[in-house]
């Protein structure tokens, strides 16, 4: 486990790729849930004509609500990671300009 001395490195162009990809995860998400709204979704005819097709219609109907909110919740946080990581990258492209920027400078370069 590393201690408060130890040096933490990270490639901010590799944290922005990450991002990219999850949000492309998310886009992926989105857009295939939307495309199975019609075939999650029963019709009220598969429940047939019993004194239970009205409960089970009832039941199916809230566990697809159910689905819906937990996939679009699940999508909200993957759209959260992306924003952390591309503060993180900033940062830390940040950090490391500042870090350049304190460095002495030879004449004629380096």
């Amino acid at each position: 486990m590393p201690g408060m001395a130890d040096e933490v490195r990270a490639d901010p162009e590799a944290i922005v790729r990450l991002a990219k990809a999850t949000l492309a995860g998310a886009d992926a998400m989105t857009d295939g849930w939307s495309a199975a709204q019609g075939v999650v979704a029963a019709p009220g005819a598969a429940f047939g004509n019993s004194q239970a097709g009205p409960a089970l219609a009832a039941g199916s109907d809230g566990a697809a609500a159910a689905t819906d909110t937990t996939w679009r919740r699940l999508v909200t946080v993957y759209e959260g990671d992306v924003d952390r990581l591309y503060r993180v990258a900033f940062a830390y492209q940040q950090a490391d300009s500042d870090a350049a920027a304190r460095l002495p400078q030879r004449p004629g370069g380096i």
